[in-house]
């Protein structure tokens, strides 16, 4: 129990002297009390107070204890609020009720002060514990930001939002680069400070109501809604520079000072067919074009796909997005400005590079190797989203999550739809391009 914090305590009864007593009592122990004389006051307090824990009689008149309980605890802004429900009657299929309603404890008047006070400072200990596992389940530990998981309710939560409003909103990824040489280079420890320095300039930087998210080992997402991409870009090139001109200093035997950069792919979403999954693979594909162009850089999916192949669109256009099984041809040609003779030579080193990645993959998987099963699925997402092989990027990217989370029970069952898509992939290209293989 935080005994720093004032709880707020509301006593709801008809008895003015009930609520005089209470009101004596609980602010000689420190709590702030504020009391209802009725279930319909109550309410009124609760729209415009948050309270910590109710106090509430059983019997009175209007709605009664009981009532007034079921509406609490229907309620999704007043569920959790702990009630201890007081009552001068001793009748045990009352306090069943109430407990099976979802009362947290159950005292009879006149009540016995410390018994009182005990059950309350219980009853908030029990809150505090509650509240500290919702928490934990929903922020990254290391960081103490939102975990992907809370990420996405946040922003399936904000998306249902913009569909209401029409107002636009953005989606930005961020993959720190070569972080993978932080820790090869200054150990993990540096390698974690990299990372809780990353996240706290990024809650610097955005706005209070943007969702800020760690999604991946070293991949941050920020949704920003009502926003415009031209807004989105210049906060992302704010964040940018301010990474850029960050010296974190690391904890080692002769204070060495490091920086890195990072880069940043926009999707802007706008009107009623928003769907985060769209906007994560358009921030990735956007993600991915900046880091191929050389990193810390941004870039918005719009220039990602369709500015970068300019002139070549309707030529790109008329061409078989079947062509290569499993590769979307126009962003895979898009990635090289247009030039199919080019993206032919990418597939072939592709071939070349890869097709024994399932069966390294898979004993990597079998041996418990952690360290190969991250360099290769890192590698194939990273080559996946170059080539335009989308669906294997989207299968890929699932298990690289888990790999990098050390999820190792789910390694298998998200590996076997990567080798079913690298399967299809190649065989594609093997059939097209084998005069080139």
């Amino acid at each position: 129990m935080n005994t720093n914090k004032i709880y707020k305590i509301l006593a709801v009864d008809d008895a003015k002297d009930t609520l005089m007593l209470l009101d004596f009592d609980l602010a000689e122990e420190g709590y702030q009390v504020f009391t209802a004389e009725s279930g319909e006051l109550a309410l009124d307090v609760l729209e415009e107070l948050a309270i910590d824990l109710i106090l509430l009689d059983m019997y009175m008149p209007g709605i009664s204890g009981l009532d007034m309980l079921q509406k609490l605890k229907s309620h999704s802004e007043f569920m959790n609020i702990p009630v201890i429900m007081l009552s001068a009657s001793d009748n045990e299929d009352q306090i069943v009720a109430a407990l099976e309603f979802g009362a947290d404890d159950y005292v009879t008047k006149p009540y016995i002060p410390k018994v009182l006070l005990a059950r309350i400072r219980t009853s908030l200990r029990l809150l505090e514990k509650t509240l500290e596992l919702e928490s934990l389940a929903k922020t990254d530990f290391l960081t103490g930001i939102n975990n992907r998981g809370s990420f996405e309710d946040l922003a399936n939560r904000a998306i249902s939002q913009a569909k209401r409003t029409q107002f636009p909103l953005v989606m930005a990824m961020f993959d720190i680069d070569f972080f993978k040489a932080v820790n090869d280079n200054h150990g993990h420890d540096s390698g974690d400070k990299v990372l809780i320095n990353f996240a706290n300039i990024m809650c610097d930087c955005f706005r209070d109501y943007d969702i800020i998210g760690r999604v991946g080992g070293e991949e941050f997402a920020v949704f920003m809604p009502d926003t415009t991409a031209e807004n989105a870009f210049i906060a992302c090139e704010r964040f940018r520079l301010m990474i850029e001109g960050n010296e974190i200093k690391l904890d080692n035997a002769i204070d060495e000072i490091i920086s890195v950069t990072v880069s940043i792919g926009l999707s802007l979403g706008q009107g009623t067919e928003l769907n985060l999954e769209e906007l994560f693979k358009k921030s990735d594909i956007s993600l991915y074009q900046a880091k191929n162009n050389g990193r810390n850089q941004i870039k918005l999916y719009e220039e990602a796909v369709s500015a970068a192949v300019d002139c070549h669109v309707e030529e790109i256009q008329d061409s078989s997005e079947d062509k290569y099984p499993g590769i979307d041809f126009q962003i895979g040609v898009g990635n090289v400005l247009g030039d199919e003779d080019l993206f032919d030579e990418i597939l072939v080193m592709f071939y070349e590079d890869h097709s024994k990645d399932s069966e390294k993959i898979q004993l990597a998987i079998n041996s418990e190797d952690q360290a190969a099963c991250k360099h290769l699925v890192h590698t194939l997402k990273g080559v996946s989203c170059s080539v335009g092989a989308m669906k294997l990027f989207e299968v890929t990217k699932a298990l690289d999550i888990a790999i990098n989370l050390e999820e190792k029970t789910n390694y298998q069952r998200l590996y076997e739809p990567v080798a079913s898509e690298i399967l299809k992939v190649l065989g594609g290209i093997e059939a097209i391009l084998k005069d080139k293989l």
